[in-house]
């Protein structure tokens, strides 16, 4: 047979294949550590043709970043020459940086003032200036008083607006890193967020997630496999089986410059504890057979023991990279990088297994042969559970029934929703955030682009009139902090300047007094464009969750219908929070056509693996259960669909399914000895229950150590794959005998 021979010439030429495995491994570590990088910007959630991520990288690079640095300082007095000294310290170090779009604090803010048909601008603070003026200037600009100091002037504000994301490529950590050193150098205490501060701490979270998870993972399993192996001879051997898959997989993944993000992060763990399992099947099959006949050569150990644990674990691997491979089919391209590498690293798995093994059982030595296969009485629980689905037959159906009723009440009762401070660890930066926010009233920043349908100037008295309507709907929006436009300038200059009030004459060409306007001061804020075919307003919201930010951006858009003719006008929200609010999009797209393509293709592959329809319904229906069994928890405990958990239903159903396999490959050799169908699955159950409750115990453990997350997404992702794996147990030892000693007869 061609998987003999396959073995025997492993065997023959072990020693140089031992030479291959360990320059692959060295290989792809050095790799790992060479190029890995972390990348957690907009690009992994949007494709490169998606039209929206499109405009957004337009919007930053043609009108101005949103990609704002926002210091807050603590400070006795805020108008004072001293604080403002600490502000002109800042703008002389920060302004001249290559990196560095414009900058903005009470030290360079301006106000407008009318001379010579044409707008022009001073100082707000200067030092001839008294306290009561400045007081009394900033009073008539509340909207841009609030991003400079507090009402209580114990703190000040600066901005540091950078270059558009994609221009600061490989550097985006780099200058975060130098920013924020030139702050905490030039002032002595401060809090610091906006999104790039936010961006490169969730690089560093999860950069040092993945390191927690691997050390986490390697101490965890070995413990295990002490526990769940024969002998501790084995415990080498696995521990190579699970390295080696993980190094190349990740030498390919960085060579091919794909970088590590929130959810490629998991596919080590993932890679771990997979790969266990299968060893544990195999180890505990080796060895069973190797008690029981001794007097056969060790490669004729090795063979029989392989040949019989092909096929089932041929069929539980390819179940589970079914669930990982169908996530190609998500429209997020982090979802689509991690079916496909994970795909990857279960297939090298899967083969590496069988190899390693084979290697590392020819070297064990005749001790290990007499240790226990467990060492705790599966038989006795086995034993019990097969009394439990004879005797209570219609009860574990009727509880499975139950199950069903409401997983499929509370499936349509989840709420989809991503809130980014989820994939925040907690920190300085995440409590900084917060401080900010409450003083602020935000930290995003969006701008809404109005323009008419045929391309007139939008700066005219009429025009004008309607952004002011529409600019007062937005400020009382509760969710929505400090709008500015051209408006807020407009109604500062008609107030403080009789001569502005000539504006409402018809002989005063606005437009043409703005075209004259010396716009150096509006650098920060984007007011109108060039030809004035559009004119903006600048706001800031909060970080959301994408199930308020929709909401928000739909009342946006609602208030605008209602000041401009929909006809005749045209509104353009653009910044991250927009695009953003389209994950909720995405991630259902994700779970209907990934669930869906697993769903199919795994009962295929359980039609063909069987053979007889009925059966194959039968094996399918628990693995829908422990799904079910997730969703009501979700529900309970009020857990979003979001993105880390995006993915569960097509992993969750691919795991679910190994047990199944392994168990119903027992389960058809019994029947085949003319057992009776009640007999048969017992007898499955009392061969294969070990092998069931030690993976299962694995993955369990290895996804548990995922639910150990400071990031509170990714902790609620392994905290419902640990109980889903647990619950798919319950089910393939409960649920499924009692299905086929009722229904298969």
């Amino acid at each position: 047979m061609i998987f003999q021979r396959i073995i025997q010439f492993v065997l023959d030429y072990k020693k140089a294949i031992i030479f291959l495995l360990l320059v692959a491994m060295i290989a792809g570590a050095g790799q790992t550590m060479r190029l890995l990088k972390v990348d957690n910007s907009l690009s992994i959630w949007f494709l490169e043709d998606n039209a929206d991520y499109q405009e957004y990288l337009s919007f930053q690079a043609e009108q101005g970043s949103d990609e704002v640095v926002i210091v807050m300082i603590p400070e006795e007095d805020a108008l004072s020459y001293k604080s403002i000294q600490k502000l002109q310290q800042l703008h002389e170090r920060t302004d001249t940086l290559p990196y560095v779009e414009a900058t903005f604090s009470l030290a360079n803010a301006k106000y407008p003032y009318y001379l010579d048909q044409q707008i022009q601008y001073k100082n707000i603070y200067r030092p001839e200036e008294s306290r009561e003026n400045i007081q009394g200037l900033l009073a008539e600009l509340p909207a841009i008083r609030k991003q400079l100091v507090t009402d209580d002037d114990s703190f000040t504000f600066f901005y540091l607006q950078l270059i558009p994301a994609n221009n600061l490529k490989d550097r985006r950590s780099e200058i975060i890193d130098e920013v924020k050193a030139i702050i905490e150098s030039t002032i002595d205490e401060s809090h610091i967020s906006g999104a790039p501060v936010l961006g490169e701490a969730f690089n560093k979270t999860i950069y040092d997630e993945s390191n927690f998870f691997a050390v986490s993972s390697v101490a965890v399993i070995l413990l295990l496999l002490i526990f769940l192996l024969p002998h501790w001879h084995y415990v080498p051997i696995a521990l190579v089986s699970i390295i080696l898959p993980i190094s190349i997989t990740f030498g390919l993944m960085t060579s091919m410059e794909y970088s590590l993000n929130l959810i490629s992060m998991l596919i080590p763990t993932i890679l771990m504890i997979y790969s266990v399992s299968d060893l544990i099947h195999i180890t505990n099959i080796f060895h069973i057979h190797r008690k029981e006949h001794p007097e056969e050569s060790r490669t004729s150990q090795i063979k029989h023991a392989f040949q019989d644990s092909l096929k089932p674990c041929f069929y539980t691997t390819l179940t589970t990279i079914i669930g990982y491979l169908a996530l190609v089919l998500s429209p997020l391209p982090a979802f689509k990088i991690m079916g496909i590498f994970t795909f990857v690293g279960l297939l090298i798995a899967f083969t590496l297994v069988y190899v390693i093994a084979a290697i590392g059982f020819s070297f064990l030595s005749e001790t290990s042969r007499d240790a226990d296969v467990k060492k705790i009485n599966i038989l006795r629980i086995t034993e019990s559970i097969n009394h439990l689905t004879t005797q209570y037959n219609g009860a574990v159906i009727g509880a499975g029934i139950l199950i069903f009723i409401f997983g499929a009440v509370s499936m349509f009762s989840i709420e989809v929703s991503t809130n980014s401070l989820d994939l925040l660890g907690n920190g300085k930066v995440k409590n900084d955030l917060e401080i900010i926010e409450n003083e602020l009233e935000g930290s995003i920043r969006l701008q809404l682009n109005i323009s008419n349908s045929n391309d007139a100037s939008l700066v005219t008295r009429s025009e004008l009139a309607k952004l002011k309507r529409f600019q007062e709907k937005l400020d009382d929006n509760s969710l929505i902090a400090h709008p500015i436009s051209i408006v807020n300038f407009q109604s500062f200059m008609e107030r403080r300047l009789a001569v502005f009030s000539r504006f409402n004459k018809a002989d005063i060409d606005i437009e043409s007094i703005f075209k004259n306007n010396q716009q150096t001061s509006n650098e920060f804020f984007c007011l109108y464009g060039e030809d004035y075919s559009y004119v903006a307003i600048n706001i800031s919201i909060r970080e959301l969750a994408t199930k308020e930010l929709r909401p928000l951006l739909n009342s946006i858009k609602k208030d605008f219908k209602e000041v401009f003719p929909e006809e005749e006008y045209a509104l353009k929200i653009l910044g991250f929070s927009e695009i953003f609010a389209q994950l909720n999009t995405f991630i259902l797209q994700t779970q209907f056509r990934s669930f869906g393509a697993a769903f199919v293709i795994s009962f295929c592959i359980l039609f063909y693996f069987i053979g007889r329809f009925k059966m194959s319904l039968l094996a399918l229906i628990p693995n829908l259960l422990p799904l079910f069994s997730a969703f009501i928890v979700m529900y309970i405990f009020d857990i979003h669909l979001e993105a880390a958990n995006a993915m569960l239903a097509p992993i969750m159903l691919g795991v679910a399914m190994d047990d199944t396999i392994h168990l119903i490959n027992k389960f058809k050799y019994f029947q085949a000895q003319n057992l009776s169908t009640s007999e048969s699955i017992d007898k499955a159950l009392n061969y294969t229950g070990g092998a069931l409750f030690s993976t299962t115990i694995s993955l369990v453990c290895g996804f548990l150590i995922v639910g150990f997350s400071g990031v509170g997404s990714v902790s609620t992702f392994g905290l419902l794959c640990a109980f889903t794996i647990l619950i798919a147990l319950l089910s393939d030892v409960c649920f499924l005998p009692a299905l086929l000693k009722r229904f298969a007869k």
